[in-house]
């Protein structure tokens, strides 16, 4: 395109033009970890693509792993975007009968109104328990195979009725890409994900059939799990190439449900902006507080890491952090 042409094209304007931080609130954050017994092992803050903080604690370091927990369901849901994308998923509407065809036996009566939708907000209605005695992970660990086990659940409520916090249903996503893909989920990962976002110590564990597990088990380095959250707040654009539809990130990062704690809950991720003082907030968010928090209107990703065995600890630090010092540091 010649000068001429060009002449007459609106500027293309910086979101992050003028937009800064109180770097006082972040070191009061860091102060507050360093004066405060605390099980955090990360907190990073990134800002306008910059990073503004990486601290590391409890012989944690940049180049450790660490266990990702529940925040593995947000790695799957972007996944499935790709796939929607790639046109291996018609859609987040399609049945999931038509993607697991092998398991049709299973997927009767209500079972067949599952769709990808529902697996992704937590609404297929399908029965999991989380804890106690013969638990739903027990179970699905011992299973020959873990897709049908996941089906072979009963319903408790209709498909698409109610949120209910569910593993089995991120498994099933992690199976459609397994059987739809002509690869595991992780090598379809590795290839059109962690590639792209140079992406490569990391683990993701397997069942007894091979399906990677859709909704946990994951480890990986916290500022890789921040490049995630990078992606998001990006709208699925990295270095130029657009790895997941904006549509899809949209979505997967809007209010579609509400969850059962007053906050709301997109695609496999958290939209608490009950718990946060900030109004566009999506998280993938694990137990014992393995979180990446995406704030869309304040250019921010945060990430932090934390010992699973504190989970409730861990909650009430990291609400402490982002709401007094984290958030309070972006200036409007």
């Amino acid at each position: 395109m010649d000068d001429d042409d060009s002449a007459g094209d609106p500027p293309i304007e910086d979101p992050c033009a003028g937009d800064v931080l109180d770097p006082e609130r972040i070191d009061g954050a860091l102060a507050w970890i360093d004066e405060n017994p605390n099980p955090i092992d990360s907190f990073l803050v990134q800002h306008c693509n910059e990073r503004v903080t990486e601290s590391y604690y409890n012989g944690f370091d940049a180049g450790t792993p660490h266990e990702l927990q529940s925040a593995t369901k947000t790695f799957t849901a972007a996944l499935i975007g790709i796939a929607i994308d790639q046109g291996l998923v018609a859609g987040v509407e399609q049945p999931i009968a038509e993607l697991l065809p092998e398991y049709a036996g299973l997927l009767t009566g209500d079972k067949a109104l599952i769709t990808v939708e529902h697996a992704l907000t937590m609404t297929t209605g399908l029965r999991w328990v989380d804890f106690g005695v013969n638990n739903s992970f027990e179970r699905i660990a011992d299973a020959e195979d873990s897709v049908a086990f996941v089906l072979g659940e009963p319903l408790d409520s209709q498909p698409g009725e109610t949120f209910f916090y569910n593993t089995g249903s991120s498994h099933l996503l992690s199976a459609i890409i397994h059987h739809n893909a002509g690869m595991t989920t992780a090598e379809y990962a590795e290839l059109y994900l962690f590639e792209p976002l140079e992406i490569g110590d990391y683990q993701w564990p397997a069942l007894q059939d091979g399906v990677h597990q859709g909704g946990w088990g994951m480890t990986m380095r916290p500022g890789d799990f921040l490049k995630l959250g990078q992606l998001f707040l990006d709208e699925g654009l990295w270095e130029g190439q657009q790895l997941i539809s904006q549509h899809y990130v949209d979505e997967a990062t809007s209010y579609r449900v509400s969850n059962h704690m007053g906050g709301g809950y997109g695609y496999q991720m958290w939209i608490d902006t009950n718990t946060f003082d900030v109004d566009d907030i999506a998280g993938a968010r694990g137990y014992g507080g393995q979180d990446c928090l995406v704030l869309e209107d304040l250019h921010m990703v945060v990430v932090f890491t934390g010992s699973i065995a504190y989970p409730a600890e861990m909650a009430a630090d990291v609400t402490t952090l982002m709401n007094e010092y984290v958030i309070p540091s972006h200036e409007d």
